[in-house]
């Protein structure tokens, strides 16, 4: 029962979010391109945050993953931006 009420609450939780895109994407585009309107979306990541269980699924597997590799990116650009700083400020890095 538990399994299939967290099943019924993605269901849900991905029609409505996928319901808002859309409706905000028409809000967004103008009436004379709505016929390509597949060619334009608005992506959003929806970051769980930090959850332990005892056992982790593989569904927790891919959201950590890309929890690392998102975190990976901003902190490779993040350092970048203070390296190319310290460069025109001439201080060695």
């Amino acid at each position: 029962a538990v399994r299939s009420r967290d099943a019924l609450a993605k269901l849900l939780y991905a029609q409505v979010f996928s319901w808002f895109v859309d409706r905000f994407n028409d809000a967004l585009t103008e009436k004379e391109k709505r016929v390509n309107r597949n060619k334009k979306f608005i992506g959003v990541l929806d970051i769980y945050g930090f959850e332990t269980f005892e056992v982790n699924s593989f569904e927790q597997f891919c959201i950590n993953y890309a929890n690392e590799k998102l975190q990976q990116q901003f902190n490779q650009h993040v350092f970048k931006l203070e390296q190319e700083e310290y460069e025109r400020e001439e201080l060695s890095w």
